[in-house]
Parts: C-alpha cells; structure tokens; sequence
C-alpha cells in the first residue's frame, strides 16, 4: 500500500536538480545583493576609493602590496639607515679644514729700572691669522699641514712691529694600535658589509608579504567559495524539508522527520551565517595583508582569479628538482651572511689590534719674518724665510693599564659574530624544514584533489540514490541527511585542497627564493610566477 502512494511522487531525476540549482542561484544573489547594498550605503564613506583600487586581480594585490605595506616601507628606511651608516665610517677619513684669526691687547705694568718718562707700562697688540687641514689615511697615518702668521706691536722692544710666519706639515704615524688598511677601515668595511645585508633583507620583506598577500587573497576566494557551497547545501535542506512536509501531509512519513528536516535546515543556516563571517573576516585580512590604510573590508572587491591547478603529471617536475638545500636565491640567507661577515670583520679588527699605542710624530717647515707691515700686509712674512728647515721628530708611547677597554671591545665583538653565526645556523635549518614541508604540501594537494573531485563526483550521485530510496521508504531520514552532510564536506574539502595547492605554489617558490627571481626584480612579477612551479636547475 505504501508504494501504490509513492507512485504520486516523482524520483530525484532532472527537475530536482534544477529546482536544487534554482533554489542556490537565488540565495546567492540574494547575498550577494544583501552585499552590495551594504556596500552601496557606504558609498559617502572616504573609504570607497579602495574598491576602485582593488578590482579583484591577483596582480593588483600584489602592487598595493608594494605601494602600501608598511614592513616593504620600513625595510627600505633601514636601507637609507645603513647608507647613513656607511657615509658616517667613511667620514672617518675625509680632510677636515680649520681656519683661525685672532687680535689681541695687553698691558703689563714696567719696573722702576724699565720705566722712562711717559712710559710706566708695555702696551703690546698682537694679530694672528692661521689656516689648516688634517687627514686620517685608511692606514692609519695623520696629516696635518698648518700655516700660521702672528704679529706683534709694542711700546718697548718690537719698535718695529714684526710678524713671523710659520709652514709646517705635521705628520703622526701609528707604529703599534691604529696601525694598517685592515684594522682602520674595519668599520667602512662592516658598514658596507651591513648595506648589501639590509638590501637584501628588503628584497626578503617584498617576497615574504607578496607571499602573504597571495595567501590572503587565496583564503579571500576559498571563503567565498566556502560561502557559496553553505548556501546550496541550505538550498538542498530546504527542498528536503519541502519534501518531508508534503510526505507528512499524505501521512507517508512521521512528523519527526519533518523535525529533523528542519533540525537540518536550522544548522546549514548556522553554518551559512559563520561562512558568512569568515568572509568577511578573510576580506580584512586580505585588505591588512596589502597595507591599505584605514581599508574597510566591505569594499573590497571580489576575486577575480581563479585557483591554479597542477596536474598529477606535473608532479614528476617536482620530483626532479634538486633536494633540499639551502637555496641560493633567499635573501634572507643572504642577508644573513653579510651580517655575520660584518661581524667578522670587526672582531678580526679588535683582535688584531694591539692594546697599547706607540706614534712616531715627524714636523718640518719653515719659518718667516717682516716689519713695519700693518696687519692685513703682514702675510709677506711667509716669502721670507730663514734659511734651512725646521724640523722635529719624536715619540709617543701609551699603555692602558688595566686594559678594559680593550678587553670589552673584544668580548662584545666575539658575542655579536657567535650571535650572527647561530642565527644564520638556525635560518639554514628553518629553510631547510619550511622547504620540505611545502614540497610535501605540492604533492599531498595534487593527488588529494585529484581524489576528492572523484569524491563529488560519487557523493553527489550518492545523494541523489540516497534520496530517491527515502521517497520511497527504502532509507531513513538520518541516511539521508548524513548523505547530504557527507557531500557539502567533500564540496568544502574540494575548495580547501584547492586553496591549500595555491598556497603552497606561492609557498614554495618563496621558500626556495624563486618568487621575485635571482636579481629580486618586483618587476618581473607576473601570474606564472605566482601560481606555478618554479623552473628545475
């Protein structure tokens, strides 16, 4: 008697699928409307023009990456703080000019034997005009030429108001501390050293969040995808639910299944509000990810690229690329390196220098002398010079004798160059892991897609019999809504093998240092290189 009733009942055949389509194409845009007219309320909002920025494209994120994330700007300040640093050593050594001139008066009071008539004090004026240079070389040695004329005008013995001159080049050169090319131009070396290491980390710091805003666009497009599949699946629910009323009505089935149907229908609609979330949560996280200022995520504008795919075939490609290693194109390796040769350098520096000082100091020049020349004439003095050079030559010995200082400057180097090489230690091994695991990533994605598609395929053919029993009192309405539960899991872990393929593209090529190439050119970015597998070799 129960199947002569079901005959009034068509099976799950082609008007149930439409009428499943029919029923998730309207909730869709009905979302999606529900979007759009949020949106539209905001248009006053300053924030609108981030939408007419940001079109969907995978390429556009990328360049508001670059135009906008703060850690790109920040790691091209500490560039222009190394150059700073590298101009401020080479400073050391540059010639430094010095300039002088000076008058004076001064009255001395005459002993009885020296005073006469009208003349009790000596009342002197002097006037002295100097100029000079002094150069640190890079091996140590310092020269300084000088040249000084002084003039003297008084009541008692220079009648004839004299002015003397004075040429001398001053020479000091270092015989023990401060001594050679190497351990004077230890800290220009360091600098330059620290320069290519902060360009390097600034290349890094491009890839790193071109990375990270691909990862987040990829999250943005799976989210709504997520979205998409919540919304069908509560589509299927209440055409089940239509169905299990119209069933109740004839007394074909209990009422409890029409509770349990609209158990069903109440959690696929929980389920679409937290997909719902999750976009929105993945659009805030995409517009931090690009650096867009005071960015509000409802103004996004949806992806308009597609996930990649990498065919099972493309696997043995992956195969043949070299074994993990730390690979030569990551910039971070790289900037590691030159921080731990700058570090290097100075501690050799410190270590070779010796604590105590010995300079061996050389003058020689000449002097002149005029009279009866006033003050701005007085500069012929230097185009009359006694015969013969003047010349000295001495010693200079110091000895720290507790020697802290040196003591400390190496003990400081020696920690800042172990720091350096541990850090560089502890990078080549997360490298060396974060590359495998991506590798592993490839490959477990490309064949768990491959799967999972298949899995659909079955499931929704599943769903379909499942529910053509159920009409025909052969299953239950658990069987049926655990079918139905079984094929929004396998449509949701479609979308999330898909997104984790994407990821781990981008992933890999960071982590082996092929995103942006050898030269680190940002130019030469392009959809290729973001979504498939790097060259071998």
């Amino acid at each position: 008697m129960r199947l002569k009733k079901y005959r009034h009942f068509p099976g799950p055949g082609q008007r149930d699928q439409h009428r499943i389509a029919s029923v998730a194409r309207t909730l869709v845009q009905l979302a999606r409307a529900l979007g759009a007219l949020a949106a539209g309320l905001m248009l006053a909002w300053p924030f609108s023009a981030l939408a007419q920025v940001f079109q969907g494209r995978l390429l556009e994120a990328v360049l508001l990456t670059l135009q906008h994330e703060p850690n790109v700007a920040a790691a091209s300040r500490q560039i222009a703080y190394t150059e700073g640093q590298l101009q401020a050593a080479r400073g050391e050594f540059d010639t430094v000019l010095d300039a002088g001139a000076g008058v004076g008066q001064t009255r001395v009071p005459l002993i009885a034997a020296l005073q006469s008539p009208g003349r009790t004090q000596a009342n002197a004026s002097t006037a002295g005009y100097s100029i000079g240079s002094t150069t640190r070389l890079r091996s140590g040695i310092t020269v300084a030429p000088v040249l000084r004329v002084d003039r003297l005008r008084d009541n008692q013995g220079a009648a004839s108001a004299p002015a003397s001159s004075q040429v001398a080049l001053n020479v000091v050169l270092p015989m023990l501390r401060g001594r050679g090319v190497e351990t004077n131009t230890a800290a220009e070396r360091a600098a330059r050293e620290n320069l290519q290491a902060a360009e390097f980390a600034y290349r890094h710091t491009v890839a790193a969040r071109i990375a990270g805003s691909v990862n987040a666009y990829w999250d943005y497009l799976a989210a709504l995808r997520a979205l998409d599949i919540r919304i069908q699946s509560e589509a299927r629910s209440l055409l089940l639910l239509d169905d299990a009323r119209r069933l109740a009505r004839g007394d074909e089935i209990p009422q409890a299944d029409v509770l349990q149907n609209e158990a069903q229908l109440a959690r696929d609609r929980g389920f679409r509000l937290v997909a719902e979330q999750a976009v929105v949560e993945a659009r805030s996280a995409l517009a931090i990810a690009m650096g867009m200022p005071a960015a509000d995520p409802m103004q996004l504008a949806l992806p308009a690229d597609d996930f990649p795919d990498l065919q099972p075939a493309q696997l043995a490609q992956l195969q043949a690329m070299p074994p993990v290693a730390p690979p030569a194109g990551r910039f971070d390796l790289l900037a590691s390196h030159r921080r731990l040769a700058a570090a290097g350098i100075l501690f050799d520096a410190v270590r070779r220098d010796p604590g105590s000082q010995l300079d061996l100091t050389v003058s020689v020049g000449y002097s002149g002398l005029v009279e009866n020349r006033p003050a701005l004439a007085a500069m012929e003095a230097l185009g009359r010079p006694a015969s013969g050079f003047n010349a000295s030559i001495g010693l200079v010995y110091v000895l720290p004798v507790q020697g802290n200082t040196q003591a400390g400057q190496l003990r400081q180097r020696a920690a800042l160059a172990d720091q350096a090489r541990i850090e560089l230690e502890a990078l080549l091994l997360s490298v060396k892991a974060a590359i495998a695991v991506q590798r592993a990533n490839l490959s477990s994605a490309v064949l768990q897609l491959d799967q999972q598609r298949q899995q659909v395929v079955l499931q929704t053919q599943v769903f379909a019999n499942e529910r053509k029993k159920y009409r025909l009192g052969l299953a239950t309405v658990l069987d049926l809504l655990t079918v139905e539960t079984r094929l929004t899991s396998d449509e949701l872990a479609v979308i999330d093998i898909r997104r984790r393929l994407a990821q781990a593209l981008v992933n890999y090529r960071f982590e082996t240092g092929t995103l942006l190439g050898a030269g680190g050119d940002v130019q030469r970015i392009d959809m290729q290189s973001l979504t498939t597998l790097p060259e071998p070799g």
